[in-house]
């Protein structure tokens, strides 16, 4: 049953394509709808792959989807079709899911995978079960697209990085026997001796090393090679479960690689040259998974099964059987129409739900105290559940009636409308809402009042010692910014002995960025060979002559500016400034502690960590959107001393931090930016 078309044998044995003309026009109708409905994330999604190359593997995903189809069109063939109802609560389950995680849950990684829930369900409605035996592999397969949540993946980055950087060091001492080259491991970072001599600078095992980075790739990479062949279930599982081991065994072969560069090439160790070691490191990796498949098939000889399967199919295939006539069109209409009221109600229900939830957000809208807002909420719920309980028991049998003689293609029609009714609901919905809340989704980029290398010293107490030299470009990826700086400070008065006068101020901007997930630099001190013995929230205090009262801004403050701003008052959040804290001890000297303390300015907000840059960082409502880092490291061990130091050094920088950031009262008053050059990177500073 082989043909240059694709075609189907119906039970008359007549041949057919399994898709008719109209048939593609349904898809291409029901595709645009539903693409309209995610448009939002869809379009971050290609922003993130585009800007970030740890990503980038998410535009090859739909591609292999698609390729996965053609491999198995023949089987589709012989699979019968039918509308299954399971599938509807699916697809608006995953409808709400996504508003949810618009707001208020504010989570791209979830309305990923809420957007993949509810494809999966619009899939089950309109082609059922026995179809989604092969469908369900190309869905699926698109939440390797889906940039996992960065507080996810530092959950795994510190232990991947551990394994590279103790696995790669052995093989270097190995291997090193004949080369006279010796390794040791600091926490992540690979020292290396060549003829007793210590190669400076070590090398970091960086996140960009550790396998972390490409790790959704190799993932990718490896379920792709166990589904795109034919095999058993057990073979496919197998591979899928070895794809981690694959990509640390990959990643400790490119770390061993970079360290031997290091000691010959070390200009091939960093840098472009870097980067692209990593990329081949996909060529081995496929080499291990076409191995690994060999072994799988010479384990078990299974004899060559018909794929075209026993007995007539129930249907012509998933659309060939819809040829809408006079009374289709009807049924067309109704259910067009049945299924946009549904929809409308599982929005309904969900805003009613939202209403319980939060009451003091509909409390001012409706006029009523929070009290009676979650009655009527409530009331409404109930009325809501009830309304679509009935709709589903008197005019859902009506549409898409049970039994044998049934045409399959009123079935068809009745399902292709109800699906196209849902979805243009969901879009004109979703859309009224935001047009209507003024919700800016994708956010400008606000460009510096000042760039950062021109920050002015500080004039009291505490001294300017150095600026450090620019970053690699390996370094300066994963930080995610060029708008950076970072410097040494003395205070003059310090009695003390040791490393107590001096702290290191690391300020970072980030603007226009299409992923709100700052760097933190746990990683880096941990990746340094150093041990957390301590860590929480704090808070930081600013003081001294010049503060006052913002008369313009409830709870602001406001200081005049030095040097190049001088006469300039600049706006402060407050005087307080929730922040995060870490305390790292020298696994080599116990008694050497030092103290870190970092904050985020998010749109003219002082926040303590990246999670509440992402949660309460930006209105929905604002047009734009920055954040900046900032971050004093103190060499001082008792906690309270040096939380007192860094406050000390910051009330003195603290103004002149602000007036490089954008003032937000100007941004959004329409004062700022007006038509001005976006900074340029800080040219001759790192971090």
């Amino acid at each position: 049953m082989t043909s240059t078309a694709v075609t189907n044998l119906t039970t008359a044995g007549e041949v057919r394509p399994l898709i008719t003309p109209r048939g593609w026009g349904w898809i291409g109708l029901l595709t645009l709808l539903f693409v309209a409905l995610h448009r939002n994330f869809l379009y971050r999604a290609l922003l993130i792959s585009l800007d970030d190359n740890d990503w980038s593997h998410a535009l090859l995903v739909p591609v292999i989807g698609a390729y996965y189809l053609f491999q198995n069109r023949a089987r589709l063939m012989q699979l019968s079709s039918s509308v299954c109802w399971w599938g509807l609560p699916i697809m608006l389950g995953g409808m709400v899911s996504y508003a949810f995680w618009i707001y208020p849950g504010r989570n791209d990684m979830f309305q990923g995978y809420s957007m993949i829930i509810a494809l999966f369900g619009l899939v089950l409605f309109i082609l059922g079960p026995r179809m989604m035996t092969v469908l369900w592999f190309p869905i699926l397969y698109l939440g390797f697209g889906v940039k996992v949540s960065q507080k996810l993946w530092e959950m795994i980055a510190l232990k991947l990085q551990t394994i590279a950087s103790v696995s790669s060091t052995f093989l270097l001492n190995v291997i090193g026997l004949a080369l006279d080259v010796e390794a040791n491991v600091r926490g992540n970072t690979i020292e290396i001796f060549h003829h007793g001599m210590r190669m400076d600078p070590p090398m970091n095992v960086a996140e960009a090393c550790s396998g972390l980075r490409m790790l959704m790739a190799f993932l990718a990479l490896g379920v792709a090679m166990a589904f795109l062949a034919p095999r058993a279930w057990w073979q496919r599982v197998v591979m899928v479960l070895m794809t981690l081991p694959i990509a640390v065994s990959v990643n400790v072969g490119r770390v061993t690689t970079l360290g031997f560069l290091h000691v010959y090439a070390p200009e091939y160790a960093k840098g472009d040259f870097h980067i692209f070691v990593g990329m081949l490191m996909l060529i081995p990796a496929a080499g291990l998974f076409l191995l690994l498949g060999w072994v799988l098939d010479k384990l078990v000889i299974q004899e060559e099964q018909d794929v075209r399967g026993e007995g007539p199919v129930e249907e012509a295939g998933p659309l060939a059987a819809f040829e809408p006539t006079e009374g289709d069109r009807s049924t067309i209409v109704k259910s067009l129409l049945f299924g946009g009221g549904l929809t409308a109600l599982a929005c309904l229900a969900y805003v009613l739900v939202f209403a319980l939830v939060r009451p003091d957000l509909v409390v001012d809208l409706v006029g009523l105290t929070k009290t009676a807002a979650r009655g009527l909420a409530g009331t409404g719920l109930v009325v809501v559940c009830v309304l679509m309980w009935l709709g589903a028991r008197l005019i859902w049998p009506r549409l898409i009636p049970r039994g044998q003689g049934v045409r399959p293609g009123r079935k068809r029609a009745a399902a292709l409308a109800m699906g196209a009714g849902f979805l243009v609901t969901a879009t004109a919905g979703q859309v009224a809402i935001l047009e209507a809340n003024d919700v800016v989704m994708f956010k400008a980029d606000v460009p510096l009042r000042q760039e950062l290398d021109l920050l002015e010293h500080p004039t009291g107490h505490w001294r300017f010692i150095r600026q450090d030299p620019p970053l690699g470009k390996d370094i300066l990826e994963e930080l995610g910014t060029t708008l950076y700086i970072n410097r040494t400070y003395e205070d003059t008065t310090w009695g003390g002995g040791g490393r107590g006068r001096i702290a290191d101020l690391h300020v970072a901007y980030y603007t226009g960025t299409p992923d709100t997930v700052p760097h933190v630099p746990q990683q880096c001190f941990k990746a340094g060979g150093l041990i957390q013995v301590a860590g929480g929230g704090t808070t930081l205090n600013l003081r001294g002559e010049g503060f006052r009262e913002d008369p313009t801004v409830p709870g602001g403050f406001v200081h005049p500016a030095q040097g190049a701003g001088k006469g300039v008052e600049v706006r402060i959040p407050g005087l307080d400034i929730p922040a995060t804290y870490f305390t790292f001890s020298n696994p080599n000297r116990n008694d050497e502690q030092v103290n870190v303390a970092y904050f985020f300015v998010a749109n003219g907000k002082f926040l303590p960590s990246p999670h509440a840059v992402r949660a309460q960082g930006f209105d929905l409502r604002d047009k734009y959107s920055y954040y900046c880092k900032v971050q004093v490291t103190v060499g001082v061990q008792d906690k309270d001393q040096a939380i007192e130091r860094i406050s000390s050094l910051l009330s003195e920088m603290m103004p002149q931090i602000m007036l490089c950031l954008p003032d937000w009262v100007d941004v959004t008053e329409g004062r700022w930016p007006a038509e001005a050059p976006a900074a340029s990177s800080a040219a001759g500073v790192g971090e």
